[in-house]
């Protein structure tokens, strides 16, 4: 009976788990799942603009986990994925992030944010564009949680991105 009992319980939490996934993706829901060897050739983003991307873990992990950001007109898309063999060059979209209504003079970052001063390339953020070395006014952040493969949105406080170029 308690094993009946712990098996439900798995059952709703792992269903709970992954009812997250795709929470901010918007309109791009359908690109989680979808498997690719180059981002950039994805069909639901035909026309948009490659703005960065970067590997969000470490090489010497068993998968590699990536993130890639995209442009079209006011709104950017943030993929992760994932490449659980890396004998492979395949990669699967585990979740997005859609914004909406970025207006000139604000961007969105990936891979190359920290918190708290700390390096941390899960972080997305949408922040007010720059000449500094770093991107300080954030309007909203998120960061992928590798263990659970989902993205979630965090407080702004103590966020900021590596400003590339300048």
């Amino acid at each position: 009976m308690k094993i009946f009992f712990l098996f439900i319980a798995f059952t709703f939490t792992a269903g709970s788990l992954h009812a997250q996934t795709g929470k901010y993706a918007g309109t791009k829901k359908s690109l989680i799942g979808k498997v690719f060897t180059d981002s950039r050739n994805l069909t639901a983003l035909k026309g948009w603009t490659f703005m960065e991307g970067g590997l969000a873990n470490s090489l010497n992990d068993p998968e590699r986990i990536t993130s890639d950001v995209f442009k079209k007109g006011t709104t950017f898309v943030v993929l992760f994925s994932i490449m659980e063999d890396t004998a492979s060059d395949k990669h699967t979209v585990i979740d997005v992030v859609e914004i909406t209504g970025v207006q000139k003079g604000w961007s969105v970052r990936s891979s190359f944010c920290r918190q708290n001063e700390q390096e941390n390339n899960y972080i997305i953020a949408w922040g007010k564009e720059n000449t500094g070395q770093y991107m300080k006014l954030i309007k909203k952040a998120w960061k992928f949680d590798p263990d659970k493969r989902r993205i979630i949105l965090i407080p702004v406080k103590g966020i900021d991105c590596e400003n590339i170029g300048c």
